[in-house]
């Protein structure tokens, strides 16, 4: 194992974006639908008519 801290570990940092997707996914549930725009593309959670989650990315104008 090499020396330095936790945050220069690649499985770290993906798992702390998954969980970060998982949170997404989470809010855009409960509340109805979610939207996040970053870097010109929109990327869009909606809960789907026949249940679980839809989810669409669109390039941002």
């Amino acid at each position: 194992m090499s020396k330095g801290t936790l945050l220069y570990n690649n499985w770290l940092l993906g798992g702390v974006a998954v969980m970060i997707v998982l949170a997404i996914v989470a809010i855009a549930s409960l509340q109805g639908g979610m939207a996040l725009e970053m870097g010109g593309l929109e990327m869009t959670l909606a809960p789907h008519e026949n249940g679980g989650i839809q989810l669409s990315f669109v390039r941002a104008a």
